[in-house]
This record gives C-alpha cells, structure tokens and sequence, in this order.
C-alpha cells in the first residue's frame, strides 16, 4: 500500500522548491509516494504529446531524483487529452522519459474529458495505453473518465465500466474518488462497490481537501478515520502550497506519525486553529466554530457577553498579526484572501454586537451579509439579482 499526495488539481502547478518541501515531509511515511498531474501543466495534458522544454524537464528531474532519496515513489502523471490513433508513440516515448529518471510508476488519466463514456471509449483508451506501454518494468495506474458513482450515475456509464472490467490488464491500478468527486466518506462498503465497478482493488483518490470547484474556499479537516485498510490512499490537495502543506500536516497525523507543526506554515498554528474552523469541509464548519456560531446567534438577539466580545477581539487580532506574518510563509501571500474574508466576518461580529438593541443589531447583520457580502462577490451579487427578479415573474 502507498500514501501520499498526488498533485492533480487545476490551478498553478507548485514550483520545484514547493514539491521538495513536500517531498521531505511525506517522506515521514511509511510506503510515500508523490503522483505528478496538475492538470494546468500544459506539458501534462493539452500538449502532452510535446516534449518538456530543458528547464522543466531539467527541475522535474530533480524532483523526481530527490522523492528517489528520500525513499518515496514517484509517480509520473501523462494525460492524453484527445488523444487519436496512432498517438502512442508519443506517450511511450514521454512516459518513457520519466522512468529513466527515476520514476516508479506511470500515471495514464482519462478523467474529465469532453468526450462521451461508452464502451468504445474505454477499449481505445485502453488500446493506446497498451501499446504505449507493453514492457514497461513499473507500476501502471490509470485514471478512468468515469472515476466514481456519482459519475456513473450522472452519465449512465454502465457500459463504460463494463468496458473497463473486461479491458483493464492484470496488476494495473484504477483510480477511484468514491460515491463523488468530493465524498463525504470513504470506508470498505463504498471501497468493495468500486472493486466491482473497476474489475480490481482501487486506489484511492481522494478530492475532500481540494479546492479548485470552490469561490474563496480552502478546506483544513483533519483525516481521521478517513483512510481505509488496506487501499493505497493519495490525497489531492489545493494549489494553495501553505493549504496543501497544512493538509500533508494531516495526513501525516491521520497515519499516527510524530511530527513537529511545519516550520514553514509560520509559528502561529493558533491562527491556523481559527482558519480551520471556518474552512473546514465543504458541508461545515469544526466543531468549535459551529458553538462560536450558535453563541452570535444567541448573542444577536438577546446580547453579547463581555466574554463573548473579548473572544471575537482576540480572534480578530490573532489574524491580523498571521498576515503580518505572511512574508515568511512559502507561498503565504495566498493565503490572504482566505485570511481576510474570515477576518471580516469577525469584525463585521464584533460591529454587530456592540449595537444597543436587537432591531439595530438584525438590521445591520442583514445589510452586511445581504447586501455589503454581495457587493463584496459581484457574482453573488449577479447570481442574487436574477433570483430576485425570477421571484417577482420579471422576464
């Protein structure tokens, strides 16, 4: 079994120092493995079928060559966008490339495609990736078009993985996200349902941290309990690179390993604490947040405690000395929209509070998240005007 991240969301793919920070942390993990395939590396996907050019093939070789050292596998991701017959040699001779170097394993995915998931699909995705890499002395994963239930039952893709059963060579491995593309669990039930949707033992990626669907969103949920025995389990983190290494951080923890809080986060993980409860899951909030949340209910209609203010001020406060921090922090100055919206809404708490009377406080608290957060999010601002004219009859 191999744990680890597979870089494979959209977004800027990181920078070399980035990966070997990460690499040097995974590396604290028993059986790490790194998976190359940020989707927006144009080398990786639109124009596959080109060569790197020497500087990035030059720093990948590096990269690669330092997962080696530090004991991990590394896993070199090729997406064949519109792909054609005839298109092998060029993923052989790409894949080819990486093994060289240093690669473990091959990476071939054929998810999120523009092309419909039938049965014909999957015999010539399986045509190219057979002839590209009959010979290949090393681990082959594959990403399938349809690559979890909600897929399936969204496109009718029976077929297509029936197709993919019969196809899939022995010893191969298929990529699997579970019920979703972010699933709220993942546990034998759902593991054993993709054994039988992919005709072999899956391994696990898993988008719940990922963030490149989202608007001003990052996610910092622990993983406990989130990895099932016996599945090799790769986490697709955010393109944030202090967001992604908070999530290597997790992983780390969720797999019982002894580590010191990442130096390169900063030394304020009490303002990461305060992040993480309002970035939490995409269905959510952490648990103290949400109590948070319940006492500004309270407190809107029948009054702060002084304790309650002092909390918010203190949170307030932490935040704004963590975007003082930010220069020190690998990529910190990303983080700072995340920062500042959390920020904001605090302040915007605080104002409330201190107004005298109920009717005073719900009717400011009204105009700030009514009509000053849209103004904020012109799309939410767009998205909001339609619903409203739809909702008076306009045309």
């Amino acid at each position: 079994m191999l744990y680890g991240v597979v870089e494979g969301f959209y977004g800027k793919p990181y920078s070399a120092r980035q990966r070997r920070i990460l690499i040097r942390y995974l590396s604290l993990l028993d059986k790490a493995a790194f998976v190359y395939a940020p989707k927006n590396d144009p080398f990786h996907r639109l124009r596959w079928r080109e060569d790197y050019p020497a500087e990035n093939w030059s720093q990948l070789s590096e990269t690669i060559d330092t997962a080696v050292g530090a004991g991990l596998e590394f896993i070199f991701g090729i997406s064949p966008w519109q792909f054609n017959t005839g298109d092998s040699d060029y993923l052989r001779k790409k894949a080819g490339r990486a093994v060289d170097v240093g690669a473990s394993g091959i990476a071939v995915l054929f998810d999120d495609i523009p092309e419909r998931a039938d049965a014909s699909l999957a015999v010539r995705q399986f045509k190219l990736a057979r002839e590209a890499l009959n010979g290949f002395d090393c681990m082959i994963y594959l990403c399938p078009s349809i690559y979890c239930l909600e897929l399936m039952e969204k496109y009718d893709g029976d077929e297509y993985l029936s197709a993919w059963r019969d196809n899939v060579p022995c010893g191969w491995k298929s990529f699997w996200t579970g019920n979703g593309v972010i699933s709220r669990e993942l546990d034998e039930n759902i593991m054993t349902r993709a054994r039988e949707l992919l005709g072999g033992k899956p391994v696990i990626w898993d988008n719940l941290l990922a963030d490149d669907y989202s608007l001003r969103r990052i996610y910092l949920a622990g993983l406990q309990d989130r990895i099932p025995d016996e599945y090799s389990y790769f986490l697709n983190p955010s393109s944030c690179f202090p967001v992604a290494l908070h999530a290597v951080y997790m992983l780390l923890q969720a797999s019982g390993v002894s580590c010191d809080w990442p130096s390169e986060l900063g030394d304020m993980p009490q303002a990461w604490d305060i992040l993480s409860g309002f970035h939490y899951l995409p269905w959510h909030a952490g648990k103290a947040t949400e109590y948070l949340l319940l006492e500004l209910e309270n407190a809107a209609s029948g009054g702060p405690s002084e304790q309650l203010i002092t909390k918010l001020r203190s949170m307030s406060g932490v935040l704004a000395r963590f975007i003082d921090s930010l220069e020190g922090i690998e990529g910190g100055f990303e983080m700072m929209p995340y920062i500042m919206d959390v920020k904001k809404i605090i302040g915007w708490w605080e104002e409330v509070l201190k107004l005298p009377s109920r009717p005073e406080r719900i009717s400011r608290l009204e105009y700030l998240m009514f009509e000053r957060l849209p103004f904020d999010h012109p799309l939410a601002l767009i998205t909001a005007e339609l619903s409203m004219k739809n909702g008076k009859g306009e045309q």
